[in-house]
């Protein structure tokens, strides 16, 4: 497994964009909420988006493979900018517009709100899986067995929590699987605020992370 770390826009051509169906999806007449980024986000974004062309490249010319997109906390697939008050494309639609594409997407989110709006999205479109709930029972438990080494499928996994919601049994399960590359977001805020300034004594071992 290839374990990519990022401590914390994108550049879409929109005549590709049209190729699918939105259908409003920018709208927030139902009460969507779209989650506003920062610089350091947008960055983010543009290294997976920059990561994921050339993985998939790779993998399109392996003989006999397919390969897989997992967005574990996806959202609904578009943010607003801190800088612009633009919308900017989320990590699910950057990877719909990878070239060459995955064969397959999933997209994991358990806002009701979130998942509706990626359902938009992805339209009719029969190689996007979208799942409403726990991202970290249903990445390891429903997406993870279907990358399986023995089924000669590979998948890219973002990982990128609102908070302290990852359960690393996830990325344990990742590792042992011989299938998956992870690029992860380490919430390193969250976790100086959540833990390490309220209560030092609930921090982990450092070690075990290592």
């Amino acid at each position: 497994m290839t374990l990519i770390l990022t401590l914390t826009g994108c550049e879409v051509g929109w005549d590709r964009l049209l190729k699918y169906p939105l259908r409003g999806c920018l709208q927030d007449g139902e009460g969507m909420e779209y989650s506003r980024v920062g610089p350091w986000s947008e960055a983010k974004l543009r290294i997976l988006k920059e990561y994921a062309k050339p993985y998939s490249t790779i993998l399109k010319n392996q003989y006999g493979f397919s390969h897989a997109y997992i967005d574990a906390f996806a959202g609904a697939g578009w943010h607003v900018s801190r800088r612009t008050d633009e919308f900017v494309p989320g990590s699910p639609l950057n990877a719909l517009l990878v070239e060459p594409p995955f064969d397959d997407y999933y997209f994991v989110d358990v806002n009701p709100r979130k998942v509706a709006a990626l359902r938009e999205l992805a339209g009719k479109r029969s190689d996007v899986h979208i799942y409403e709930g726990d991202s970290n029972r249903i990445v390891h438990n429903v997406i993870f067995p279907q990358v399986s080494y023995a089924t000669r499928r590979r998948a890219l996994c973002f990982l990128d929590p609102y908070g302290l919601h990852l359960d690393w049994r996830v990325i344990a399960r990742a590792a042992g699987m011989r299938t998956i590359e992870i690029f992860l977001n380490l919430p390193t805020l969250d976790m100086n605020r959540s833990v390490l300034w309220t209560d030092p004594a609930r921090a982990p071992d450092i070690s075990k992370l290592a």
